[in-house]
């Protein structure tokens, strides 16, 4: 067994790395199995809540050690308060807008006041993914098989594109900057404008299809 923030948990559940520092976002990162990472979630409370962002609305989720969610949506809030509260189900999360407000505006517009932290929970293979992410510097794009070959899987393209898409905490683990190869938008998890208006925001010239 070992000791986590104050918890004892099973090895086999969750293995914890220690704090580290990219691009100025300071990322705890822990292993979890596709099994397990249900009951982890659950155990986690956390401070939720909706505001505007310059990319549309944002819902944000924050735990003892982090954001742990971050997402965007044009659509209607209730549907996606509602898929967010299927992952995340302990009932003693509180939803606090206020709150959301504050932590959007230091990480969009204040971001040098104090390095932004981050909780990864993922698999192994996952985790590589993210973590390689995070060292694409705003600015820079690339393409699926590029970021197979950076983690040293270059035929693993499908897996990659996999693990891009389960990305939990957008914009900070910039899943944005992966682009098709013929230099197109290719798909994003919330929607390719929230995805062009985010590269935009970042001084990201594509074009455009």
């Amino acid at each position: 067994m070992q000791l986590i923030n104050g918890e004892t948990r099973d090895k086999s559940v969750l293995k914890s790395s220690p704090n580290r520092l990219w691009r100025n976002i300071v990322v705890n990162a822990k292993e979890t199995s596709s099994r397990e990472k249900k009951k982890v979630r659950d155990g986690m409370r956390l401070v939720y809540g909706i505001h505007g962002t310059p990319f549309g609305k944002c819902l944000v989720g924050v735990c003892e050690e982090g954001i742990c969610h971050m997402s965007f949506f044009r659509t209607d809030p209730e549907t996606h308060l509602e898929e967010f509260r299927k992952v995340w189900q302990n009932l003693k999360n509180r939803r606090d807008d206020k709150k959301a407000a504050e932590v959007l505006r230091n990480l969009l517009f204040f971001p040098e006041k104090r390095p932004p932290e981050i909780l990864l929970l993922g698999t192994r293979f996952q985790l590589r993914v993210w973590e390689k992410l995070l060292e694409v510097g705003e600015g820079e794009t690339l393409s699926y098989s590029d970021l197979a070959e950076l983690i040293g899987e270059p035929a693993a393209v499908r897996a990659v594109s996999n693990a891009v898409a389960g990305n939990p905490v957008a914009y900070l683990v910039p899943c944005h900057r992966v682009i098709g190869k013929a230099g197109d938008l290719h798909g994003y998890r919330w929607g390719l404008e929230v995805k062009r208006a985010v590269l935009e925001y970042e001084g990201v010239n594509l074009v455009l299809r």
